[in-house]
């Protein structure tokens, strides 16, 4: 028989039943909500990827098991898993037990996962609205949709399926914008790892070094500290760094190179999103500062925009006012800056835009519009701001700007005052750099 207490909650029992609850209060009368764990998914033969919990799941319930549904109703909650056997625990170690899901989740109603096929009918006949999300699994939404068609057309038997079928996301998406207290401590303790990491990388960043050697220290720091890698790192050296997406991270760091880090933590599901650029060798170069210097402007001023009442929008286009005044100021762009700004010429060195919500998923979940127009900040969301400059080696470039990539990027917390920024003991200034290398 399992060791009892071999689980403790991951997740706060008040935290997650402020959670259910919120989500109970913004449901239909007489609806129903189902939410399954992630599918575990294949990476070669019989060998699968590290499990990650659907983020909603999770969310919901703080458990991290691999086959389970939660239901819930305005004012019921009930969670179907499947508990472990000790064939299964033989394989992987230990699983929990209907009880053991129970403590760690604060839910009283835990059944096994087998009897959720004989209860569907029960949980979806007659209500008013089915919040399932549609379109994840194909073979799921056979079984359910075809459930509630069944109930639709039997009518003669009693029964009828839901009116409407809406995706639990208009819900759940905008309860994760907003970040508890809870939440937010939490994202400063992996904020707090990753500064642990770009510091110790920017200290070892050598000529010869392999962008892999970097990336292998990540590595080491995370798991020292019990986290993972946020997303798939970028270590990008010299004219790479203009790559947006590159995770190759397999060449040779070369003299007079700068190298753009784009990698973060993640520990017990809560993300941060970091980006800094540094040089190989001991200084930054002057056209290196050059540009450098520009992007952290820009930075600075998008930052100090976020601010509740500001929008996505509003601090993308204050950080990218500075962006194209350096460009023009560099020579980079010869047209005034309304022509610039008007034809988007800027793009040729500026694609993306300045940020993103940051939570349970790396590129966090919320609208980031509101009947067409730019939501307004509130207290609580999180969001990343980083603005950069990719210079390409083209011929019509100054020699010296030519395959230059700089982001800087940091994780921000909006608040009734001045933004948060949980990432700031990742050093950002020159100075503060170059002493790391010496």
């Amino acid at each position: 028989m399992p060791d009892m207490g071999r689980f403790s909650p991951e997740i706060p029992h008040q935290e997650l039943e402020a959670r259910r609850s919120a989500c109970q209060s913004r449901m239909e009368p007489g609806s129903v909500l189902i939410i399954h764990t992630a599918p575990r998914r294949i990476m070669s033969n019989d060998v699968h990827y590290r499990f990650r919990q659907d983020s909603d799941f999770y969310y919901l319930t703080g458990l991290p098991v691999e086959e389970g549904a939660l239901i819930l109703s305005p004012d019921r909650s009930c969670v179907y898993v499947k508990p472990g056997t000790p064939e299964k625990e033989t394989w992987e170690g230990p699983q929990p037990n209907l009880h053991e899901t129970g403590e760690m989740s604060g839910i009283e109603d835990v059944r096994d996962l087998e009897g959720l096929n004989k209860d569907l009918e029960s949980w979806v006949n007659g209500v008013s609205a089915l919040y399932y999300s549609y379109g994840s699994d194909v073979e799921r939404d056979r079984h359910i949709l075809g459930l509630a068609q069944r109930l639709l057309i039997r009518g003669r038997a009693g029964t009828s399926g839901p009116e409407r079928i809406v995706h639990p996301a208009l819900i759940l998406h905008e309860l994760r914008l907003v970040k508890s207290s809870w939440e937010i401590e939490r994202m400063r303790e992996t904020a707090e790892i990753t500064a642990m990491a770009h510091r110790e990388i920017i200290a070892a960043a050598k000529p010869g070094m392999g962008e892999f050697e970097l990336e292998a220290i990540l590595h080491n720091v995370f798991r020292r500290s019990n986290a993972i890698e946020a997303y798939p790192s970028i270590v990008a050296g010299g004219g790479r760094a203009c790559i947006l997406h590159y995770i190759k991270n397999d060449e040779a760091l070369k003299n007079g190179d700068l190298v753009l880090m784009d990698a973060a933590a993640a520990r017990g599901y809560i993300h941060s999103d970091v980006t800094r650029t540094f040089p190989v060798d001991e200084k930054f170069t002057r056209p290196q500062k050059d540009l450098y210097s520009i992007v952290l402007k820009a930075q600075k001023k998008a930052i100090a925009s976020s601010v509740k009442g500001a929008t996505m929008d509003s601090v993308h286009n204050d950080a990218l006012s500075v962006l194209v005044d350096g460009l023009i100021d560099l020579k980079l762009v010869k047209e005034s800056k309304e022509e610039c700004l008007e034809k988007k010429t800027y793009r040729r060195f500026y694609m993306h835009r300045t940020g993103h919500w940051i939570g349970y998923d790396v590129h966090d979940v919320g609208s980031y519009y509101i009947q067409g127009k730019p939501r307004p900040f509130q207290p609580g969301m999180v969001c990343t701001v980083e603005p950069g400059l990719y210079i390409p080696g083209d011929d019509d470039i100054p020699e010296a700007y030519r395959n230059t990539g700089i982001r800087i990027e940091d994780d921000i917390v909006i608040t009734d005052g001045a933004p948060l920024n949980l990432t700031s003991a990742v050093p950002v200034e020159i100075e503060q750099i170059e002493e790391l290398k010496c």
